[in-house]
């Protein structure tokens, strides 16, 4: 729904009503001391009636320009209201004031009539200067303190009262001319701060909107992050068993065999077989099959060092990289974890059938590469078939 005033309505509104504000304690004191000055030079009941009615009004008004003091700057439609209520009570303090020339002013006594004149004019030009950016309001307020006053001194049977009234009626022509130049001031001035209002009002949106995006980009940026790292697992992962793929097993084993030739430190690789594992699927199923080297590899997971790695090497067999450990302490662990995979309770996979593995292992020597190793592996594994399955080969240093 739109405002229902303009950004330039609504800074001019807001001023006039903000200025007034200040001036209403002071037009509290000003309408006392007048009432004061004339005390007892008019009849004292009227004059009584004046002030409490007057005061009550300013009090009303003073009411009515606190609120718009403390109103949001960006609120239109509670601008609007204040600014419909200030409207109809300042043009009441007008009346107000005017009334004073017919309550207050004694007849006769020329001094005392000025002194209501001159009050007239000092409340017209001061309020008349903070109502110039609303030029209804000041033509609300002054013309009804000057029609009054206007129309008392005309009425006068003496020729002096007339006079005043000329002149004052000169003095409303100047006023009228001298805030129409400040009323131009006051609307070039405010319509510059209603433009740049509105332009620090676009560029925080657009800097909240900016804001937005951004969050929405670093939230993106996680989520695409997330999805390359699990891309990056999936891809390094063999898919049934979860434990590394040859890929990967590949590209630790030249990771780790680089740092052994830069420091020199120890490294020995096991490549694992299932014995006769062609049996179970033949006999079970593929399924169970499946399972038993699930199986298998939470059995090796749980023998692994820091820093050792696991993988299918392909089929029924498994590469097991061992960074910082020599050929014959990992010959002495494969052997331990053949005893643990043949002790396993496999029946409810298997059925009577063992699961027994076999395992070649060949420790790292300075120049030898990922093939070499992996052959020097590969024989140690044959060599332990040759000898009857379920056992652990060492290769034999220096063989290819």
């Amino acid at each position: 729904m739109p405002p229902p005033i303009s950004q330039l309505d609504s800074l001019t509104m807001l001023h006039v009503m903000r200025s007034t504000h200040v001036v209403v304690p002071h037009a509290l004191l000003g309408s006392a001391l007048l009432a004061a000055l004339e005390w007892g030079r008019t009849p004292w009941l009227p004059s009584l009636l004046w002030l409490v009615a007057f005061w009550l009004l300013l009090l009303a008004l003073w009411g009515t320009t606190w609120r718009a003091s403390r109103c949001p700057d960006h609120d239109d439609w509670q601008i609007a209201a204040l600014h419909r209520r200030f409207a109809a009570q300042i043009t009441c303090v007008g009346v107000g004031w005017g009334l004073a020339a017919w309550v207050l002013m004694p007849s006769g006594d020329l001094t005392y009539s000025l002194i209501v004149v001159l009050w007239g004019i000092a409340v017209s030009a001061v309020q008349g200067a903070m109502l110039s950016a609303r030029r209804e309001l000041f033509f609300g307020f002054v013309l009804p303190i000057w029609g009054l006053i206007l129309l008392r001194l005309f009425l006068s049977p003496e020729a002096v009262f007339r006079w005043v009234g000329v002149s004052g009626a000169i003095y409303l022509l100047v006023l009228v001319q001298f805030t129409a130049r400040l009323h131009r001031f006051a609307h070039e001035s405010m319509s510059q701060r209603a433009q740049n209002t509105g332009l620090l009002r676009e560029l925080m949106l657009e800097q909240r909107q900016l804001e937005s995006y951004n969050a929405m980009l670093e939230q993106k940026n996680v989520e695409l992050d997330q999805a390359v790292e699990r891309i990056s697992e999936l891809a390094s992962r063999d898919p049934l068993t979860g434990a590394l793929n040859m890929r990967a097993l590949m590209r630790e084993m030249e990771r780790l065999l680089a740092r052994s030739e830069t420091q020199g430190a120890p490294f020995a690789i096991a490549i694992i077989d299932l014995d006769h594992f062609k049996r179970i699927n033949d006999s079970h199923g593929h399924a169970r099959g499946d399972d038993v080297l699930q199986q298998l590899c939470v059995l090796v997971q749980e023998e692994l060092a820091d820093g050792e790695l696991f993988g299918r090497y392909g089929g029924e067999e498994f590469l097991l990289l061992a960074p910082a450990c020599n050929g014959a302490e990992l010959s002495r662990r494969m052997e331990a974890l053949r005893g643990k995979i043949s002790g396993w309770d496999w029946r409810r996979w298997s059925g009577d059938l063992p699961v027994t593995l076999s395992c070649g292992v060949a420790a790292w020597r300075p120049g030898a590469g990922p093939q070499a190793l992996l052959q020097q592996a590969d024989k140690a594994l044959y060599q332990a078939k040759e000898m009857g399955r379920d056992r652990v080969c060492l290769a034999r240093e220096g063989e290819a």
